[in-house]
């Protein structure tokens, strides 16, 4: 008969012998673990900064020579408007449009979104200016399917007719877009941009809103990309060229729409200054004669780039 104490003694000797087994694989797993993870580690670090940078895993009074990275900065805070250099813009221009007898004027800047300007919220005669939102309201016509561009219209198409009265501002072609939209159908267009200043009975807007609508078009809120950069190409080397455009250096690119009518002179663009492009509408009405308050436009055009390159 085997001695109860024996069977005792070797089932406590199996299960030390078990737990010492169970131990001893830990052990390995876990050198294992350590070992993966310390080469994911130095994986991650040597890759995890710009290609071909070294990120060394100990500082650089640690290992001679070694050049370190630098880490990586936050964005520069966004710019914020300068009002005193505002003001004294303002200041400036203010002279210089007075051999006007009517003068608006308004600026966006871009780089943060907002504007400010002298009398934007006066009404003017637009002038030629009105054909930027009858362009806007054909191409929304387009995008809804009820036009395209090789739609006959008149003798050509509606693509050829846009670039007539957009890029020559021709005034037949803009009449045939008014006869096909109707006044109304155009209307719809300015309300729903909230253009409050806009009326097409008249042909009435305010810088403010003009400046609003190339704003709209410049973010692509206004109409599809593609339409959008159809509209911006015919307005450059337009067929007036003599207010804002020789002012501003030729290798910065400006999308623009004059407007003359009896004693009206307008311009409105938008300018791609390198670091801080911005939104420039001047509307102008009487005074001087029209060389003279064509110049103040040049000048106030000049000021206003100096101040968005001063920034």
């Amino acid at each position: 008969m085997i001695n109860e104490s024996y069977l005792y003694r070797r089932k406590k000797e199996s299960f030390f012998l078990s737990f010492f087994r169970f131990l001893r694989k830990s052990t390995k797993i876990a050198l294992l673990l350590i070992i993966i993870g310390g080469s994911l580690l130095v994986s991650y670090q040597m890759f995890k900064g710009e290609a071909g940078v070294k990120t060394p895993l100990v500082s650089s009074n640690q290992i001679e020579g070694w050049t370190t990275t630098t880490k990586k900065q936050p964005p520069p805070p966004k710019r914020t408007a300068d009002e005193a250099k505002r003001a004294a813009l303002l200041a400036k221009l203010n002279p210089i449009l007075k051999v006007n007898s009517q003068y608006s004027v308004s600026v966006i800047d871009l780089g943060i979104g907002d504007s400010f300007g002298i009398n934007e919220t006066e009404q003017f005669h637009a002038a030629s200016l009105m054909k930027v939102l009858v362009a806007t309201a054909v191409f929304e016509e387009i995008e809804r399917g009820k036009l395209s561009l090789s739609t006959q219209l008149g003798s050509y198409d509606v693509q050829f007719q846009l670039k007539q009265m957009i890029n020559q501002s021709n005034n037949t072609s803009w009449d045939y877009f008014n006869n096909l939209l109707g006044w109304d159908r155009e209307q719809e267009t300015a309300t729903r941009f909230e253009l409050s200043g806009t009326r097409i009975w008249g042909n009435l807007m305010t810088t403010a809103d003009a400046a609003k609508l190339l704003k709209l078009h410049e973010d692509g809120a206004a109409i599809a990309e593609v339409h959008r950069d159809l509209l911006f190409s015919y307005m450059q080397n337009t067929e007036t060229e003599d207010r804002i455009t020789p002012v501003i250096p030729a290798e910065v690119k400006v999308y623009h729409k004059t407007g003359t009518f009896e004693a009206g002179i307008h311009d409105a663009a938008i300018v791609k200054h390198p670091r801080n492009p911005f939104i420039l509408v001047v509307f102008t009405n009487g005074g001087a004669t029209n060389q003279i308050r064509i110049k103040s436009i040049q000048d106030a055009a000049r000021e206003v780039y100096a101040y968005f390159d001063s920034l």
